[in-house]
């Protein structure tokens, strides 16, 4: 990893080849005085300190930062270091570069920690860190310069100090140069980090890339001929170079996917780079009329990355079958890669730096827009300090500096980041919601695992799914990912008001029926949910399916108003009799404001827990339990001629009668082997809503041999799940095992 190091001596000449529109006078001046300033003061390394502030300005210097940056960066340590007092800077160089060197000395104090103790002191410091960046975001430029000098001289620190600055790097300096999108730094620093926290690794690395430096070279220019000579003949101008991959992403390779070193070949990629947008998209059909691609290409031109970076990525088949890499942009969006936030300065586009020229959106370019958006953002995650807890704020920050994430990767090579010890279920709801709420099974490198699987870096995830949604709430339990657990509560709270309008609207109408009211228009609806203070018909309807009104303190209002006319009083008082002496006998099954009910379930349909089911009200046997798709005559001329006699249910498994004991079941099921038998077990345990704990399935001849391991409450649906199972075409035995 080479850098230049420059000396006191050579700073002006060297910033002369760089950019020749600064104003040198100003910045000469700053440098003479840093150096009085700094006299005699030595770092560890035993050489001059005005060494490191000169450094940190040449930085800058290359960054294409303005005048006032540079001089900031000359005089960063000043306060701090010697007796120079911010008056003294603001009367030599006014109060922009004096704020700006004021600012960085407040963050001096910042020191990291991964101490949960000293939760409120980091909150602090890092509130402090990003407030700085409101206040002006050169700030942090050269604080990220800053500790890029310090990382390269980092050797000379002990080596207790090496780890923590460099762990320190890694967890905040390299993310939030990521999320300012100044790629240079942020890969440098990350490069740096791994050289001091895992020096072995990095030595490995370093071995490597030189060995196939020659063989790697040679290989792009064979891959990059092909493709210069069909831009050629398509007349677009372009500049096609290859690139090292740097030595962290290597070892992340390594980490998260396990690919040894030495069989990792995709160490360099290939850029290229044209004039337009249009030219972008043009070279991409190209590149892929050139090479095979394999997967489908990722279009962040279109959608840019919250930093501002705009790109084509696209992986293709090149020579002797290995993948290759490429990126497309134009020249204005490979500086914005580059350099991020900094290249604003580059394009002259920013020449207030003040909060109100943020408010200023006519004539604003991408540029311009990104810049305001990265200071959006910092103002978003300040707000916790007043909406939430510092537990909240670092919670927050680490999403999107530094998470602690892992990366699973779906069959079609996509690469997912989900939060550790995330489960399948997020992985299915981050690929997407309908995903999520049809998910039924998952296999993790290509055997079947419980839902409730962590899921470890590398991990190649396939979801099974059903045709419709079938979430649980236990699922809140399992998953990680806080937007995976949004989007399976605003699915659930919509559904449960579906659910509760149906069975408060059931509710209504029998009661309506049995106490014989004269109900009958929407009006009349209307005109009850208003006198309890409801503003539509349906709220009604919810309250009562959740219970939260009772049919009971409808009829007391209707008493004084409505008259109430039983057709056949005896009748009625007969069948009440009936249900009464009879609600001892409920087992699992629940009807809403009526219970305990003597229940039948009749062989024509055979009901099974899981199914859609309605119960027929009968005089003298309780109630009977059909599947509302029972094709039963008899069952079916009931609906029509004796409708007031349905009550609409639903399986009840949290009943006093269904709580029992819970049983480890392990079943062997063998059958054909047939490329759907998987699929179907697994609908077949979703129906009951059985999480399975372990399942393992493998071909043996022309056989299919699955084990399955779950819990169950109950034997009587074992069974049931058992007959069902054997419903499945190709099964051909199954021995159940009790654990």
């Amino acid at each position: 990893m080479k850098h230049e190091d420059i000396k006191y001596d050579e700073f002006i000449e060297k910033c002369t080849v760089i950019n020749p529109d600064i104003d040198y006078c100003l910045i000469e001046k700053a440098l003479n005085f840093a150096y009085n300033k700094h006299l005699g003061q030595n770092r560890n390394s035993g050489e001059e300190f005005i060494n490191h502030p000169v450094n940190v300005a040449y930085i800058l210097v290359s960054m294409k930062l303005d005048s006032a940056t540079i001089c900031g960066g000359l005089l960063h340590d000043i306060i701090e270091d010697t007796d120079c007092t911010y008056q003294e800077i603001v009367n030599d160089f006014g109060c922009e570069i004096a704020d700006m060197v004021e600012g960085l000395t407040k963050l001096q104090g910042i020191k990291y920690t991964s101490s949960l103790s000293k939760e409120s002191q980091q909150a602090e410091n890092y509130r402090k860190l990003l407030f700085s960046v409101i206040k002006d975001i050169r700030i942090i430029l050269i604080k990220l310069a800053d500790r890029l000098h310090n990382m390269r001289t980092l050797q000379f620190m002990t080596e207790e100090k090496r780890i923590r600055i460099a762990q320190e790097t890694l967890d905040i300096y390299a993310p939030i140069a990521n999320r300012f999108g100044i790629s240079k730094i942020k890969t440098e620093l990350e490069d740096l980090s791994l050289k001091f926290l895992h020096p072995e690794e990095y030595q490995k690395i370093n071995k490597i890339v030189d060995q196939k430096k020659s063989e790697r070279e040679l290989y792009i220019k064979q891959v990059i001929a092909p493709l210069k000579n069909a831009l050629e003949k398509c007349g677009i101008k372009s500049d096609i170079a290859g690139r090292s991959k740097h030595f962290y992403s290597i070892y992340r390779k390594k980490i998260v996917r396990k690919i040894p070193y030495d069989e990792i070949y995709d160490l360099a990629a290939i850029r290229i780079i044209v004039d337009t947008v249009e030219q972008c998209y043009s070279v991409l059909g190209v590149v892929h009329a050139t090479y095979e691609p394999i997967e489908i290409f990722r279009d962040y031109i279109a959608r840019p990355k919250p930093n501002g970076y705009q790109s084509l990525h696209t992986i293709v088949i090149g020579l002797q079958k290995r993948n290759v890499e490429i990126q497309i942009r134009t020249n204005q969006m490979h500086i914005i890669a580059e350099e991020g936030i900094a290249s604003h300065w580059r394009y002259k586009e920013l020449t207030d730096y003040s909060d109100n020229n943020l408010r200023r959106e006519a004539g604003r370019s991408e540029l311009q827009k990104s810049f305001k958006e990265q200071i959006m953002w910092i103002r978003q995650l300040l707000k916790r300090k007043l909406d939430g807890g510092n537990v909240d704020f670092i919670e927050d920050l680490k999403l999107d500096l530094y998470p602690e994430i892992i990366i699973a990767i779906s069959p079609k090579n996509d690469f997912i980041k989900l939060p550790k010890n995330a489960t399948p279920l997020d992985f299915a709801f981050a690929i997407h919601t309908d995903v999520g709420l049809r998910c039924i099974g998952a296999k993790v490198n290509g055997r079947i695992a419980s839902l409730k699987t962590p899921l470890r870096n590398g991990d190649c995830v396939e979801i099974l799914k059903s045709k419709k949604p079938n979430p649980s709430k236990d699922w809140l339990e399992i998953m990680k990912s806080s937007k995976a657990k949004q989007r399976l509560r605003a699915y659930l709270k919509a559904k449960e008001l579906e659910d509760a309008i149906v069975l408060g609207q059931e509710i209504f109408i029998k009661n309506i029926r049995k106490n014989h009211l004269r109900i009958k228009t929407e009006e009349e609806i209307l005109d009850i949910a208003c006198s309890f203070k409801y503003n539509n018909i349906n709220q009604l309807f919810a309250d009562l399916g959740k219970g939260q009104l009772l049919f009971n303190q409808i009829l007391e209002f209707l008493q004084s108003s409505r008259k109430i006319e039983p057709e056949n009083k005896d009748e009625l008082k007969d069948d009440e009799l009936e249900l009464d002496s009879a609600r001892h006998l409920i087992k699992g099954i629940k009807i809403e404001n009526i219970d305990n009910l003597m229940i039948n379930y009749p062989k024509c349909c055979n009901p099974l827990p899981g199914d859609p089911i309605i119960a027929y009200t009968t005089r003298g046997r309780g109630i009977t339990i059909h599947r509302v798709d029972c094709t039963e005559p008899n069952f079916v001329k009931l609906k029509e001629t004796e409708p007031e006699r349905f009550i609409n249910v639903f399986w009840d498994y949290d009943t006093p009668a269904g709580k029992k004991n819970i049983y480890d079941v392990e079943l062997k099921i063998v059958g054909e082997n047939r490329s759907d038998m998987l699929l179907n077990i697994l609908k077949k345990f979703s129906k009951f809503k059985i999480e399975l704990d372990d399942a393992q399935m493998s071909s043996e001849g022309d056989e299919r041999l699955g084990r399955f391991r779950f819990k169950i409450k109950d034997k009587i649906v074992l069974n049931l799940l058992i007959r069902e199972l054997n419903t499945i075409e190709g099964i051909k035995y199954i021995d159940r095992t009790k654990k």
